[in-house]
């Protein structure tokens, strides 16, 4: 499998994620990883700033907005794609964290509602 350069924010200014999770690294910063149908691809964000439970709708650091769809789950191409980004990134420990997200808990340290 390969892994590529995805589109600008500019291009793509929002995307979504279905079979998704919410993963953080040891750096304390959360991340979605899912499958994008818009692109056919496994997907992994920039660290989430905000994120409203009720809509599902996320915003990362590069101000790309995420619509997470359907239930938490896993995908071959995600998976691939968060290995592949954890080596590229030197990451070296996460923790899938989709529990505290689905039962409610914070997205991310300093987390903030979506402006409605």
């Amino acid at each position: 499998m390969a892994v590529w350069e995805v589109a600008s924010v500019e291009e793509q200014p929002s995307l979504t994620l279905l079979s998704w999770r919410v993963v953080e690294i040891e750096a304390g910063t959360r991340h979605f990883m899912g499958y994008c149908p818009e692109n056919q691809e496994g997907r992994v964000s920039t660290a989430i700033v905000s994120f409203d439970p009720a809509t599902g709708k996320g915003i990362t650091v590069s101000g790309r907005v995420y619509q997470l769809l359907g239930y938490p789950g896993a995908d071959r191409d995600a998976d691939y794609v968060w290995h592949t980004w954890c080596r590229v990134n030197s990451v070296t420990s996460f923790v899938d964290v989709t529990d505290e997200v689905v039962s409610g808990t914070r997205i991310c340290a300093g987390a903030r509602p979506l402006a409605h």
